[in-house]
């Protein structure tokens, strides 16, 4: 080949080739230079203000005190990399989700880390970056032109101050939300998606703030108080992100404008920041009253998490430069909100902070249970979680786990969706300062741990036992079923435990009327109500031609999903296949047997815990509920109905949900039974049709979030009787004028 290009080949055609071969490696490493010059000028102006950007940046270990600067081959390589590849990532004139505004003036090093932790965060396919330079003087225009594909820059001739620049970003924005955000920060993962989800879980949540985290790990913020004096306070300043007071979603007087998330529409209807706050400060306090002041909530969101160094941009001396005005703003506020603020706010008392940055709790409701919700594993958690939004819509649940063994992750969970937690280790001291009108109790063994301390505690505190299910019941019927005389020992002891559970508790909750019509004749004139477990109707899935195969999900610990698997195996499955030769039975969930594992020859897949299980509800065509022992109500058939997938079960399988034989579902008890009933579902269209029909409107008729709902809210206010009165005495003198509830 060498030979052929140096003989066969023109002059022309050669110094052609080489421009070809070669000029893009040059222009790379122009490029690339340009970025190394442009960044070692950068670490420069970075260590004279004290940043150590490389730590800063590092997302994946907090940043240090120490600033030891250590500039390296791979943030000149990033801003080559963003320069070179930027001008895909903006795209046309389109809708967004979330608009980012970032006012900058200075502080090139500061907006550098800002930006690039965005780029790691942001998907630019819904969201956009739009940066307004205030005139700065020193090398910000040429950082920004690196990101130029990336942000959209707005330039201004003047420094116009934070309020107007804000302004002017807001009037260029596609998102339907504005996400404003200084430029001395750093974003960690999940910072914008957790603001996005709340807004939109949410429609009472007008503006979502986020946890502010000094570079040291400290909360320098984590939602604030606004006195009655227009004196505001940053409650958790100093304390551990870990402290469980600062890790839960709430309602706020107000969120810093460092990251602070509002609607679109709302924003446009307050006008904007009030430009009486220009050039900065107090302006977003007051955007926050004015979200208030249209009917909306402001949320504390703990989830959205960021580094700012404080004062970096506006200083921190109140007497000089931009932070001036947060003294001559101060009075600008007081004046425009005097009457909300004595009417609705508590007296400037730090000692008080708590009481006031969680004053908008209404009703404190105690939820007791020896574990943490993992709703994407079990039913029981399913329901817990479903439990606790649906006392959140009234009241403020808090929420103790007995057990030692806590599940981080699914912790978070409940903080993202507004859920105090706590160990049982603060069970007294809780009961002590929080005035707890009820507590729910779930399972006979956490009730029979903590029934008596609570009355010990505060004999007015109404006491509801939710038996989940009831356990003498399960047992009973397994030992029925086994034979084991051990179980049915067991079983009369949770008879006897339940019982007496029942007769001390002001309430009872049951999953099913099956249980509560036991519990009625072993306690005759216990306070009871049917509490089931909420599901959510799914959209229409793929027909019928395009399904196949058998789906069974459930957690394999819980042993009547293990016995009625190994039953369906051994004794239905064969005769299925007889008729239907190629189906197979997928298992989903936690725990399966190893011998499950061992048959796939026989037509079983066992596909152990899978996070995300609507595909394969979308493919599966008929669900198997094999129940044979068990008591309450069955999440698994619940969630098949819900994705409007027919299913098969049994009597014990379909107790408590009202279905009808041939409408919701086919049941079906022995084995031959189980096994007609399957192949004709699974053959039959019409009847196949019929039965997703059915199911959904069943599930939106008893079991929807609406229904179910209103059932707990229902149950619980109803015990506490008149809860204005309950709330003034409470409270007490320990509230503003008129507290908002």
């Amino acid at each position: 080949m060498k030979n052929f290009l140096r003989d066969k080949l023109s002059l022309a055609s050669k110094l052609r080739l080489k421009g070809a071969v070669f000029a893009p490696v040059v222009w790379a490493l122009r490029l690339a230079g340009r970025a190394y010059n442009f960044a070692g000028r950068l670490a420069e102006s970075a260590e004279a203000n004290g940043v150590d950007l490389r730590r800063a940046l590092d997302v994946r270990r907090r940043p240090g005190a120490e600033h030891a600067q250590a500039w390296g081959a791979s943030d000149f390589l990033f801003l080559a990399r963003a320069a070179a590849d930027g001008p895909e990532a903006l795209a046309p004139e389109r809708p967004v989700t979330a608009s980012i505004i970032i006012p900058v003036y200075n502080k090139v090093e500061f907006t550098f880390q800002c930006l690039r932790s965005l780029l790691r965060e942001v998907n630019f396919k819904d969201a956009e970056v739009i940066v307004i330079d205030n005139a700065s003087t020193d090398r910000t225009r040429e950082l920004l032109s690196h990101f130029r594909g990336h942000v959209r820059v707005i330039g201004n001739e003047e420094n116009r101050g934070f309020v107007d620049a804000c302004n002017q970003g807001a009037e260029v924005a596609r998102g339907r939300h504005l996400v404003f955000l200084n430029n001395d920060t750093a974003v960690l993962p999940g910072w914008l998606d957790a603001l996005v989800e709340t807004v939109e879980r949410d429609p009472r949540a007008g503006a979502v703030g986020s946890l502010l985290i000094y570079p040291d790990g400290r909360i320098q913020e984590a939602g604030s108080v606004i006195w009655s004096n227009g004196q505001t306070y940053k409650y958790g300043w100093g304390r551990s992100t870990e402290d469980r007071r600062f890790t839960f979603a709430r309602e706020v007087d107000y969120c810093s404008g460092a990251s602070l998330l509002i609607r679109r529409e709302l924003f446009e209807q307050l006008g904007g920041f009030d430009r009486r706050y220009a050039p900065a400060y107090y302006e977003d306090t007051d955007l926050c009253m004015g979200v208030r002041s249209l009917g909306h909530e402001v949320v504390y969101q703990p989830a959205s998490r960021l580094y700012h160094y404080e004062g970096a941009t506006a200083g921190t001396d109140p007497r000089a430069g931009f932070k001036r005005f947060q003294v001559v703003n101060h009075g600008k506020f007081y004046e425009k909100w005097r009457a909300v603020l004595a009417r609705e706010h508590y007296a400037e008392d730090p000692s008080r902070a708590e009481r006031a940055a969680n004053r908008r709790w209404a009703t404190q409701v105690l939820v007791v249970d020896d574990r943490t919700p993992t709703p994407d594993r079990d039913a029981g958690s399913a329901r817990m979680l479903d439990l606790l939004r649906a006392l959140k819509e009234w009241c403020h649940p808090v929420f103790v786990i007995t057990s030692k063994h806590v599940w981080p992750e699914y912790e978070r969970l409940l903080w993202k969706e507004g859920v105090e937690t706590a160990s049982a280790l603060d069970l007294r001291r809780l009961l002590r300062e929080r005035g707890f009108r009820a507590a729910v109790v779930s399972r006979p063994e956490v009730a029979e741990g903590v029934l008596r301390t609570i009355r010990r505690a505060d004999p007015r505190v109404k006491v509801v036992f939710d038996t989940v299910d009831l356990h003498f019941v399960r047992l009973a019927r397994e030992a029925k079923l086994t034979g084991d005389a051990a179980l049915a020992r067991e079983a009369e002891r949770y008879r006897r435990l339940e019982t007496r559970l029942a007769r001390e508790s002001d309430q009872v909750w049951f999953a099913s009327s099956t249980d509560m019509d036991v519990m009625a004749r072993e306690a005759p004139g216990v306070p009871s109500v049917v509490i089931p477990t909420i599901h959510r109707p799914r959209a229409a899935g793929p027909p019928f031609e395009e399904r196949e195969h058998l789906l069974f999900v459930g957690n394999f610990r819980h042993r009547p999903n293990e016995d009625g698997v190994r039953f369906f195996i051994r004794e239905v499955l064969p005769k299925v296949r007889e008729e239907l030769p190629g189906v197979e039975l997928l298992l989903v969930g936690d725990g399966a047997p190893e011998e499950f594992s061992r048959l796939a020859s026989e037509g079983v897949r066992a596909l152990g815990y899978v996070p995300d299980v609507e595909p394969l509800f979308a493919r599966a065509r008929v669900f198997v509920a094999p129940i044979r022992f068990g008591a309450g109500i069955k999440g698994k058939i619940g969630e098949a109905l819900a994705h409007a997938v027919p299913l098969v079960t049994t009597n014990v399988g379909s107790e408590g949900m009202s279905l009808r034989d041939g409408e919701e579902a086919l049941i079906a008890d022995t084995a031959e039974a189980f096994a007609a009933a399957v192949v004709r579902l699974y053959r039959d269209e019409e009847l196949w049709r019929r039965l997703a029909s059915h199911a959904h409107a069943h599930v939106e008729r008893h079991f929807s979030p609406r229904v179910v709902g209103r059932l707990v809210n229902d149950s619980v206010r109803g015990l506490l009787g008149d809860l204005k009165e309950i709330r003034d005495a409470r409270e007490g003198e320990d509230t503003p004028a008129a507290t908002v509830l």
